[in-house]
């Protein structure tokens, strides 16, 4: 071979070689196929996890809130609520551990949540699952609520915030001004201008239907009962006596919060009214009780300094009646009121029995408030 062929060969070798390295390897199919179905498989364990776990903790926020707990609630659902505001208004009541693992519930159920307004009955031992099964499976309930004799508005919308019937500040609200009802009830211009509604919530069994009302419906309801019960009487008995209708129910107020046996709210009746007419103060413990918002009882008494409140309706302090009603008086207390039995008594102190002790002078009393009040 030629000396001047060698190079050229040899630049012919290296550049096969170079071409060489630059190949890619070649890739096994089956190596490949292997790799992808790893993955795959790592993919499909972690996924499942993830499920497992969010099934986990689905089934834990389902559970009851309370197991042991269960006293019954009254759940009121309202006309147009959805599912959201229902679920939301169940977490808030305690009657269920999450919301959103309720809402979820329900649209695995049903693509429509379906609830109808009224008043169902709950407790916190329920599941989710329960509470779902009882607000769709069936219509709600008539609720029977009794707004006893002698409560105030106060104590009224207390009882119906607890009863799920109202919210307690919307009906303070509403009962704040009785002239926001005149156009319903024309006979409220007899009361003074800036006179609440407090006496004129008549006390009485409800029969509700459709879920949490609106406080005015609530208030509605309760003035047009004392319109059918109480109002025809006030209106035949006021040319035959010196108190408007306002006066009236503000005393029977007083003997509502005073009596406690039905014969003796007309006897009461008539020691007031015989107070009244002589300028004699009426000097009523009810009256600084709503003065001061708390109730007496026998391991807290009124106190002195209580019994010197410069509030209005302090009839120690001040003669003649309070500027309004302490209470929702009874049919019985306002009857008695109109008819009161005429007696020599001036005076009269608790027994301590639900009875009370009549006197006829000032030694009386006291003789008989040391009687009484010492055992």
């Amino acid at each position: 071979m030629s000396a001047s062929r060698r190079p050229r060969a040899a630049a012919y070798c290296c550049v096969r070689e170079a071409r060489g390295r630059g190949r890619k390897p070649e890739i096994n199919p089956g190596e490949q196929l292997q790799k992808y179905y790893l993955a795959g498989l790592l993919i499909a364990i972690a996924s499942t996890l993830l499920v497992a776990i969010g099934w986990w903790q689905l089934n834990e926020l389902l559970k009851s809130v309370t197991p042991r707990d269960r006293q019954d609630h009254v759940f009121a659902v309202a006309p147009g609520q959805n599912c959201k505001q229902i679920a939301w208004q169940l977490k808030k009541a305690g009657l269920i551990k999450s919301a959103w693992a309720f809402l979820l519930l329900a649209r695995l159920k049903s693509n429509r949540c379906t609830i109808r307004a009224g008043f169902f009955t709950l407790s916190p031992a329920l599941s989710a699952r329960e509470v779902l099964a009882i607000l769709t499976g069936a219509s709600g309930q008539q609720l029977r609520v009794t707004v006893p004799e002698g409560y105030d508005i106060r104590q009224i919308a207390a009882l119906l915030a607890k009863q799920g019937v109202a919210e307690a500040d919307e009906l303070l609200a509403e009962t704040s001004r009785s002239a926001n009802y005149l156009e319903r009830f024309p006979w409220l211009s007899l009361l003074p201008e800036h006179a609440t509604l407090e006496g004129f919530l008549f006390p009485d069994t409800y029969a509700l239907t459709g879920g949490r009302l609106l406080a005015r419906n609530l208030v509605t309801m309760m003035l047009t009962r004392f319109e059918a019960v109480v109002w025809p009487q006030l209106r035949t008995h006021i040319a035959g006596t010196p108190l408007s209708p306002f006066a009236i129910v503000t005393l029977a107020s007083m003997v509502e919060r005073e009596a406690y046996l039905a014969a003796e709210r007309p006897l009461i009746a008539g020691v007031f009214l015989s107070r009244l007419r002589i300028g004699m103060p009426l000097a009523s413990d009810p009256t600084v009780e709503y003065a001061l918002g708390r109730r007496q009882d026998a391991g807290h008494p009124l106190t002195t300094a209580e019994l010197r409140s410069t509030s209005p309706y302090n009839t120690y302090r001040y003669k003649g009646l309070p500027p309004g009603p302490i209470a929702n008086p009874g049919l019985a207390s306002l009857q008695a009121v109109l008819s009161p039995v005429a007696s020599p008594y001036r005076y009269f102190v608790a027994r301590g029995d639900g009875s009370h002790q009549f006197s006829r002078s000032y030694r009386e009393q006291l003789a008989a408030q040391q009687h009484y009040q010492r055992r």
